[in-house]
């Protein structure tokens, strides 16, 4: 996924947009692009903050993510499969990471759930997490992943 994503966003880079925009936009179409084909397989109708995050675990686990069920409305991420670019250019790896999860949840039709920047120390920078569920504490000035 990483390396797919960088590589369109060079190539589809528009005049007066960054590099690090084009990733963002291409990470994000990415990840919509498989919540929209999950949504079409599964049809799981009306998706609340739970279902949707249980749909979304299941791709997560897919991926490498070692998605861990910390809360109904709280799932977190025990290892980043990027870890290794994270180590080079954090901001912008976990700011991919996040871009591909939330239009993932988007894609899946999942509303009522967000993909949040919370880095911790040893864990996946990004947590996906109901709109109305607090995150509780995060580590600032951590990086992605173990």
């Amino acid at each position: 996924m990483p390396a797919d994503v960088l590589t369109e966003a060079v190539l589809t880079e528009g005049e007066g947009k960054s590099a690090r925009e084009a990733a963002l936009r291409v990470a994000f179409q990415r990840g919509e692009g498989l919540g929209g084909a999950e949504r079409e397989r599964v049809r799981p109708g009306r998706l609340g903050a739970e279902r949707g995050l249980t749909l979304a675990a299941g791709m997560l686990e897919d991926f490498g993510f070692e998605p861990e069920r910390a809360a109904p409305t709280l799932v977190r991420l025990r290892n980043c499969p990027l870890h290794p670019m994270a180590a080079r250019a954090p901001e912008l790896v976990c700011s991919v990471n996040q871009a591909f999860l939330a239009g993932y949840l988007h894609g899946l039709g999942s509303d009522h759930t967000e993909a949040v920047l919370t880095p911790r120390s040893g864990a996946c920078c990004v947590e996906l997490r109901g709109k109305d569920t607090a995150g509780g504490t995060s580590e600032t000035g951590t990086t992605c992943g173990r």
